[in-house]
């Protein structure tokens, strides 16, 4: 019995073993996942019909929006940063 509980113990991943401190920065980690994979996909697929009316305005504000979501996603060390020094010099 004790052989099979360490073949399964050592079958699972380590992920699944996370302590429980270590869930918050898991779920975050998959979550960050999701979000570059959706944010890319549907910008793939929102981007289509602007490119076909070749609409030059359009194009430029899906390049923003991207831009500005992808900030969220890809680097929210630095948006926090920039959000916090903005803040901060609007309350001064």
């Amino acid at each position: 019995m004790t052989a099979a509980a360490l073949a399964v113990y050592a079958a699972v991943p380590a992920l699944a073993l996370a302590e429980t401190s270590d869930v918050g920065q898991n779920l975050g980690e998959e979550i960050k996942t999701w979000a570059t994979t959706l944010l890319l996909g549907v910008a793939a697929l929102v981007s289509i019909p602007v490119l076909a009316k070749r609409d030059i305005n359009g194009g430029l504000v899906l390049a923003l929006l991207v831009m500005i979501v992808g900030g969220f996603a890809f680097a929210p060390d630095q948006v926090k940063g920039v959000i916090v020094s903005l803040w901060g010099s609007v309350a001064d």
